[in-house]
């Protein structure tokens, strides 16, 4: 009579199946078009190369932090809705699935106009309120999925110059940045944009991450790729992972 098979042995099957079973499973590609300092004029500038071109099936679109904040990029309201827009239209002629928009994440003001003295407004947070505004308009007139940054970063830590904060601040990152998120919070960026995308995502399809420095990822292992601690890195993990494509507990490590 054969002997029933050893507890070792049923593990090495499973292991097996399980690789088989992502080897068969086409996986998603998450591209990172995120590029420092860009505000929606930028963008639409290599709109044609970093989306059209790619073709993708789903496209998340995160600016407003230089249009708004950064005084070397101004761009005033009524242009910044006009572009984004543009930019919903092109996509929507380009037949991409989902379109996802992105409020901005909170601000540490003080920390920016340090940075910035010449802006023309004295209350950075509430001058950025403006573009946030924008955005979630946009998002209700064209009938799309809106990430909520401010409300979910302020709920993990509601002091953004403590060290739990999920904006690099002196207390967590011993720099004054107030705008970029931590590998916390590039982390927290990709499991909302995840939960939101879903199902929707395919095997096989194509995401693309369209935006400035906040998506190029500034200041993390991996910045400019879909790797390391950036938020297309995590959010590639967290989808693939989703259909069998992807094991484990961190993006893979930028190539060195």
């Amino acid at each position: 009579m054969q002997s029933p098979p050893t507890v070792r042995a049923l593990m090495l099957l499973l292991a097996t199946s399980l690789a088989l079973t992502a080897a068969d499973v086409a996986p998603i590609q998450v591209l990172n078009r995120g590029i420092g300092g860009n505000s929606t004029r930028d963008g639409l500038s290599r709109y044609a190369r970093d989306v059209e071109q790619e073709a993708p099936d789903h496209l998340v679109l995160y600016f407003g932090m230089n249009d708004a904040l950064n005084s070397a990029k101004l761009v005033p309201v009524a242009e910044f809705r006009t572009n984004l827009q543009q930019m919903i239209d092109r996509a929507r002629a380009l037949k991409v699935k989902t379109i996802v928009l992105v409020a901005p994440n909170p601000i540490v003001a003080s920390y920016v106009k340090q940075r910035h003295p010449k802006h023309p407004a004295e209350d950075l947070a509430a001058w950025l309120g403006q573009y946030d505004t924008v955005i979630r308009e946009l998002a209700t007139q064209n009938h799309l999925p809106l990430i909520d940054l401010h409300a979910r970063f302020l709920a993990v830590a509601p002091d953004l110059e403590s060290e739990s904060s999920l904006i690099r601040n002196v207390a967590n990152s011993k720099t004054a940045d107030g705008v970029h998120p931590t590998a916390a919070g590039y982390q927290t960026m990709a499991e909302r944009i995840a939960e939101t995308l879903g199902d929707a995502v395919k095997p096989g399809e194509k995401v693309v991450c369209f935006g400035d420095s906040i998506t190029f990822g500034a200041h993390m292992a991996g910045a400019g790729t879909a790797t390391g601690d950036t938020y297309p890195a995590w959010l590639s993990l967290f989808l693939n992972r989703r259909i069998g494509a992807a094991t484990g507990d961190r993006p893979p490590a930028p190539a060195k």
